[in-house]
């Protein structure tokens, strides 16, 4: 029984029970308050006897009389009374729940379980064929409702024998292809943990890891990867994948590695030939940005080496010409002797997203601080800004020979 369905009857049981207490309260509200007007009609009329006697209407024999079938008759009605309003109880109180107790079980055998086991039934006898089509290439793809037959009915056969390596891995393929993720990525661990060096459960799990994504889960494919490469070194699919994973995880040198492997043993009139040609360069392009390297040689004008404060520190910095405020990499150190050298390239970023690699120029400053923060501050010491072209190799010389005030210079 699904989770559903057994919520469901908890819920039809709690309604059932709210029906015999609200129904059962409203009855024996009902009830009190036709006895209470029986009794009020009741003395009443001994009222009215007592006073018609007093009247000389009756004698003593007569009022007599008249009391004793007054009683017997308030007695006997209430009697009835009591006997109408239980037997009212149990029709208006017990028949509406245990009507709705009813409805959901028979609700339950006729549409829940008869069809589910209809269903998982289906799915185990239509099981071998959905095998084939699924696992073949040369038919026409399955549907989605064929998919959830096929793993249904593999799911019933894993639970029963435990299955293999293979079977569970068929599993996940059709968890993922239903875009069940988590049951897929449970699927493909279990397959991997019965054959860790079988190539199509590693290239299958690595695949599934990238497209579900994160930080951790693109880690874990590139190590399915690279054992799988180790195993079949020339496997286009899986050189593909590492080339990608690397570049999403901004490894330049390892996607360019990868590619440049795969251009090698892919035909050349492969589909996707071109596609790896302009994933290539684009590596190989950032992998050059992360090579190039600014050398800055900083001096200090000999009227201002009176003014360098103890302990102060030196900043050099590259910007964008445009006057972006954002330094794309910085270098921190303290102040020594001068001239000193520094040297700035995409390892100094302070954005992961933002380095020296993506600017054609280079707007290069270099200023000594006062209070160790690169906000201008008054006493500051710095440089006039020079700009030169991003290349390899570049090299610029700057002199601090400016005292800065704040509002002198925006950064």
């Amino acid at each position: 029984m699904s989770w559903m369905i057994i919520t469901s009857m908890v819920v039809l049981a709690l309604l059932a029970l709210v029906l015999v207490v609200v129904f059962g309260a409203r009855q024996q509200a009902q009830r009190h308050t036709r006895l209470d007007v029986n009794r009020e009609l009741y003395e009443q009329r001994r009222r009215e006897l007592a006073q018609e006697h007093a009247e000389g209407l009756l004698t003593d024999k007569a009022l007599s009389a008249a009391e004793h079938e007054l009683d017997k008759r308030f007695i006997s009605e209430n009697t009835e009374l009591e006997q109408l309003q239980e037997r009212a109880i149990g029709s208006g109180i017990w028949l509406p729940a245990f009507i709705i107790v009813g409805l959901g079980i028979i609700g339950y055998v006729l549409f829940g379980s008869w069809q589910q086991q209809s269903y998982a039934e289906q799915a185990r006898q239509a099981l071998p064929q959905l095998a084939e089509k699924v696992i073949s290439n040369q038919q026409a793809a399955p549907t989605a409702e064929e998919l959830r037959l096929f793993a249904l009915g593999l799911r019933q056969r894993l639970q029963e024998d435990g299955g293999d390596a293979l079977a569970w891995m068929l599993y996940a393929r059709a968890a993922a292809a239903l875009q069940r993720y988590e049951e897929a990525l449970a699927a493909y661990e279990r397959a991997y943990q019965m054959d860790n060096e079988r190539p199509a459960v590693l290239l299958g799990y690595a695949q599934l890891l990238i497209n579900v994504g994160g930080a951790e889960r693109l880690q874990q494919a590139a190590q399915l990867l690279s054992k799988l490469l180790r195993v079949d070194p020339q496997n286009t699919d899986a050189l593909s994948l590492t080339g990608a994973v690397a570049y999403q995880l901004g490894d330049w040198q390892q996607a360019v590695q990868a590619w440049s492997i795969l251009l090698q043993v892919m035909p050349e009139d492969d589909s996707r030939y071109a596609a790896v040609q302009t994933a290539l360069a684009d590596a190989e392009q950032r992998l050059a940005g992360t090579q190039q390297e600014l050398v800055v040689t900083v001096a200090l004008a000999d009227e201002l080496r009176e003014q360098v404060p103890e302990q102060a520190t030196l900043f050099v910095f590259v910007k964008a010409p445009d006057g972006a405020p954002m330094p794309a990499a910085v270098v921190r150190q303290a102040v020594t002797e001068f001239p000193v050298e520094v040297r700035l390239s995409d390892a100094n970023a302070m954005l992961p997203d933002y380095k020296m690699s993506q600017l054609s120029q280079w707007q290069v400053e270099a200023r000594i601080s006062t209070d160790d923060r690169i906000e201008i501050s008054a006493g500051d010491l710095g440089t006039a800004a020079q700009t030169i072209a991003a290349e390899p190799d570049a090299s610029v010389t700057l002199t601090i020979d400016q005292i800065l005030e704040p509002s002198s210079r925006q950064d």
